[in-house]
């Protein structure tokens, strides 16, 4: 084996006992471990789950909570909270993670922690935006992929997912928590790249104010 290969392989080793180290270490030492050791990698996070075993929303979910203050891991140290309730954590403020943390502490059998850790931040300052997000219509994820083809936005594989959605929401599914922050990503980007304005001239004023009122944007 080359020397670069060994370097390489070296990086996932130590990527791979940093996941697995997880009943080693605090919480939050678990979580900075883990983003230290991916970005040393240099891999994407695809390839970085299949090494590890896992699914990538969960991947990124977790280097999503390292970019937190060390005060609020610290917080979250205290609980070690569920993998469905991290997106949801790591878009918090200090004191929506505190109020989030508290109703974890009563959770119940049967019960939904991201449902519960939602309703908290709700409490504090009204509906979230991945609750905004789920609550969307078919039309508005269908209206969007027809955007961002005509507006040559996103990809292929974006513009798939945003009609899954659509034929999801549509037969009452509902979206699960990592659909949700990637669908929160692809709107954006729509937004941002002016396919979704308000005020549209294109004739769907409605629809692409229904989006950019659950996106929370001008």
């Amino acid at each position: 084996m080359s020397e670069v290969s060994e370097q390489k392989s070296d990086k996932y080793a130590d990527l791979h006992r940093a996941w697995n180290s997880f009943h080693d270490k605090t919480f939050d030492n678990w979580i900075m471990d883990v983003s230290e050791f991916y970005f040393r990698s240099g891999i994407g996070i695809k390839i970085a789950s299949q090494i590890l075993g896992i699914q990538p929303a969960e991947l990124q979910a977790a280097l999503n909570l390292a970019t937190l203050e060390e005060e609020e891991l610290a917080l979250l140290a205290t609980l070690n909270p569920p993998k469905t309730t991290w997106f949801t954590l790591a878009a918090a403020s200090p004191e929506e993670i505190r109020q989030a943390l508290e109703a974890l502490k009563s959770v119940q059998a049967g019960q939904s922690p991201f449902s519960l850790v939602e309703a908290a931040i709700r409490e504090i300052h009204g509906p979230s935006t991945m609750e905004n997000i789920a609550g969307l219509s078919a039309e508005a994820f269908g209206h969007a992929a027809k955007k961002a083809t005509v507006y040559r936005v996103l990809t292929e594989k974006h513009i798939k997912a945003l009609k899954s959605w659509q034929t999801r929401v549509r037969t009452g599914r509902p979206l699960t928590p990592p659909q949700m922050s990637y669908a929160e990503g692809l709107l954006r980007e729509l937004v941002e790249q002016g396919a979704i304005v308000r005020n549209s001239q294109d004739g769907d004023k409605e629809i692409c104010d229904q989006i950019l009122d659950a996106l929370g944007a001008e």
